[in-house]
């Protein structure tokens, strides 16, 4: 199949653009004819390929830089992942990568759309039904991380952290409340130490022993920060699938995640991770101090947990199964291009 892929690409580092870079490189591997089209242009889109970030694309996948879609100059397709694009580019295809991260009008536009998406967690199939989606249009395509760059090489008697902790201030990952359960942490444990990592500088003052790590590239983060840390904290009201909370698990660290969605597909209770309720500041403090005062028990869940990831989450086995959907599509389009079900609300999906 000749697929494109298209986002108007910038030079910040993001997790769902990631997604399609690693998704365009998958595919190219499996011997599909891949075209990354990074356009249209935008006030943040890069000028020229050289300023994206690093990343090692597979030499399959070729590259457009484009001002407009409708650029004579792009090449015609099978498939193209954007909804929006022209036809010509190929039969639309949309990724679904959360629920409450952005407006309410923008979340329900791409769900009702009619035509399928690409959810990236199970949960999401789910959200989609909720806003109407013919089922037959929700694919779920478990996504992958990079094996090569976030796997466990350090033990946790040598971890210097006891927490590490993404910080991100989009209302949805809960940074306050996770800074409470640090800070309960630390009123409890004596010497306790964290690592919180992000972007954007925290907006307010952290608790003493925790150390801020500003923009960590992903060899820093698997090595300085997952793999010094022993439990990783996951505070968010909703994630669309929780790309951190993997990476540490890949790592050794044991999580201990709110239930936000995203990590129903890896955060199995007491199995591979401690799980609480969204918003429950107290209950992450006491479940992080739980693992980290039962060394056996932290362990367990951290050996399960990276075991679970590691035969889980793979960019090569998303791709064979995207790869079986986009040829049911192709072979008979008009299965799954149907008008949205009447909603007459959105129940919580959360």
């Amino acid at each position: 199949m000749i697929l494109n892929f298209v986002y108007p690409s910038s030079s910040d580092w993001t997790g769902g653009v990631i997604v399609l870079y690693e998704l365009a490189n998958a595919c190219a591997r499996r011997g599909h004819e891949v075209h990354f089209v990074h356009g249209p242009l935008t006030p943040h889109r890069v000028q020229r390929l050289d300023d994206l970030p690093p990343f090692r694309f597979e030499n399959g996948v070729e590259h457009h830089l484009a001002d407009a879609l409708d650029d004579p100059g792009l090449p015609s397709g099978d498939v193209v992942l954007m909804g929006q694009a022209p036809g010509r580019l190929g039969l639309p295809v949309d990724l679904a990568q959360g629920f409450r991260m952005f407006r309410e009008e923008i979340e329900r536009d791409v769900y009702r759309a009619p035509f399928p998406k690409v959810c990236v967690a199970s949960w999401l199939v789910d959200v989609g039904v909720r806003y109407g989606s013919p089922r037959q249009q929700l694919w779920y395509v478990p996504l992958g991380i990079d094996h090569r760059t976030f796997q466990a090489n350090t033990t946790h008697d040598r971890r210097r952290y006891d927490v590490a902790m993404l910080c991100h201030t989009h209302r949805e990952k809960g940074l306050e409340v996770g800074v409470e359960a640090l800070a309960t942490l630390r009123r409890r444990m004596t010497g306790f130490r964290a690592a919180v990592f992000g972007v954007v500088s925290p907006p307010g003052p952290l608790p003493e022993g925790v150390e801020f790590w500003p923009a960590p590239d992903h060899p820093t983060l698997a090595n300085e920060i997952y793999n010094q840390s022993r439990v990783f904290v996951q505070p968010s009201f909703h994630e669309g699938f929780g790309y951190t909370a993997v990476e540490a698990m890949a790592c050794g660290c044991a999580l201990v995640t709110t239930d936000n969605g995203g990590s129903r597909d890896y955060a199995v209770p007491d199995q591979t991770a401690l799980v609480v309720p969204p918003g429950d500041a107290s209950g992450l403090a006491t479940a992080a101090e739980q693992l980290l005062r039962d060394d056996g028990r932290r362990s367990r869940l951290a050996a399960a947990g990276s075991r679970l990831v590691r035969e889980r989450f793979d960019w090569d086995n998303a791709a064979a199964v995207l790869e079986r959907h986009l040829e049911a599509y192709v072979a008979d389009p008009k299965r799954y291009q149907r008008a949205p079900a009447d909603v007459l609300a959105l129940e919580d999906a959360g």
